[in-house]
C-alpha cells in the first residue's frame, strides 16, 4: 500500500482512499464555506431579535391605547401619586405592572414575589416573567431588571409624575401625564432603552428624550438631581430634570437615552402602536462618538430635538410650539 494514501475498508473491493492533500483541502474548503456562512447566519440572527423586538413594543403599544381608553390618561412611570399597592402586593408598582393586564399577565411571577416576602415592597430585585419586556438583543445582567431591563416608556411627557421630593405626595408634581396627545403617529410610548450606566444601566425603564422638557413656569427645580455629577448643585431654570432619579449613587449617568442595539439603530413604538427602527440622530439626539449628549446648561446639545417625544410632532424650541424659550 501506498504510505501517502489513507486504506480503505476491506469492503471497498481495494479501491484506495483519499491521500492526505486530498482530505486537507477539502477540510480547508469546508472551512472557508463556514466562515463565509457565519456573517449571514450572525445577521440573519439579528435580524429575528430586531423582529422580535419590534413585535414586543407593538404589543405595548397596544397595551398603552388600551390603558389610555380605560382610564382615561396615559399611565405613569410608577404609581407615585397617589401611591398604590396592586393586587399582587407590589407597593408603587411600575408602569410593566400598569400595562401587565393588557399583556397576558403579571410582569413578575407571583410565586417568587410571594416566596421574597416583604422586604423590598417594590420588588425591584425580582426578574420580569413577561416575554412581552424582554429584548433578545439586550445581554448582561440587567436584562430581566424591571428597573434596568429591556424597554423606556417616554418619561418626559407621558409617565412624568415625579413630585420634588421622591415620594413625597405633598409637594406638587412637575409634570402630570400628558392627557391629550396630538400627534400620536409622532409621538414616541416606548423604546430600545440604554439605562444610567455605559452601555446599560439603571433606570432603563424611563428613557429620557434627546433635551430636557421646558418648563413653561420658569421655575428652578428644587430636586437632589441637582447634586449628581456634572451638576454639583447648580440647578438648571426652566427645564425638567432627566429622570426619574434623582441623584442617587447608583446611576452613572443621569440620563437614559435609546440603545441602538439592533445594527446601529433603536426600535421604537408610537402611542397609534406602529412600530419602527431609527438611528439614535433620526430619533433627535445629539450624539457625540455615538453616545447621546447629556444636556448640561439650559442651551440643548446642537441638534438635539425632542419633536418625536413632545406629543405635538414639534420640538419645544419651534416657534409653532407656542411657549417661550428659556
Amino acid at each position: 500500500m501506498n504510505g501517502n494514501r489513507i486504506s480503505s475498508s476491506p469492503r471497498s473491493g481495494g479501491r484506495p482512499g483519499f491521500t492526505l492533500v486530498e482530505m486537507l483541502v477539502v477540510v480547508g474548503i469546508m472551512s472557508a464555506l463556514a466562515a463565509l456562512a457565519l456573517p449571514a447566519i450572525v445577521a440573519a440572527r439579528r435580524s429575528a431579535q430586531g423582529a422580535q423586538c419590534l413585535s414586543n413594543l407593538r404589543q405595548l403599544g397596544a397595551a398603552i391605547i388600551m390603558y389610555r381608553d380605560q382610564t382615561g390618561a396615559y399611565p405613569q412611570y410608577r404609581a407615585e401619586y397617589p401611591p398604590i399597592t396592586n393586587n399582587y402586593g407590589i407597593n408603587r408598582p411600575r408602569w410593566q405592572w400598569l400595562l401587565a393586564p393588557y399583556l397576558g399577565g403579571y410582569a413578575q411571577n407571583p410565586d417568587a414575589i410571594l416566596a421574597a416576602g416583604t422586604v423590598d415592597p417594590t420588588y425591584t430585585d425580582l426578574p420580569l416573567d413577561n416575554k412581552a419586556l424582554l429584548c433578545p438583543a439586550q445581554d448582561g445582567s440587567d436584562a430581566l431588571s424591571i428597573r434596568n431591563g429591556s424597554y423606556g416608556y417616554n418619561f418626559g411627557y407621558l409617565g412624568n409624575n415625579r413630585t420634588i421630593v421622591d415620594g413625597d405626595n405633598t409637594t406638587p408634581t412637575l409634570r402630570y401625564p400628558v392627557k391629550e396627545v396630538k400627534e400620536p403617529t409622532r409621538t414616541i410610548a416606548f423604546g430600545d432603552s440604554r439605562g444610567g450606566g455605559i452601555t446599560h444601566g439603571g433606570h432603563s425603564m424611563t428613557l429620557d428624550p434627546p433635551h430636557m422638557v421646558v418648563r413653561s413656569d420658569k421655575l428652578t427645580v428644587n430636586s437632589p438631581y441637582w447634586l449628581q455629577a456634572p451638576f454639583n448643585g447648580i440647578a438648571i431654570a426652566g427645564v425638567n430634570p432627566y429622570g426619574p432619579d434623582e441623584g442617587t449613587p447608583d446611576i452613572t449617568v443621569p440620563f437614559s437615552p435609546a440603545q441602538a442595539r439592533h445594527s446601529g439603530r433603536a426600535n421604537v413604538v408610537f402611542l397609534d402602536g406602529h412600530g419602527e427602527s431609527f438611528p439614535l440622530d433620526a430619533l433627535g439626539y445629539s450624539l457625540q462618538s455615538g453616545i447621546p449628549v447629556l444636556q448640561t446648561s439650559v442651551t440643548p446639545p446642537p441638534g438635539a430635538n425632542n419633536a418625536l417625544w413632545t406629543g405635538r410632532g414639534l420640538d419645544e424650541f419651534s416657534p409653532a410650539y407656542g411657549i417661550e424659550n428659556p
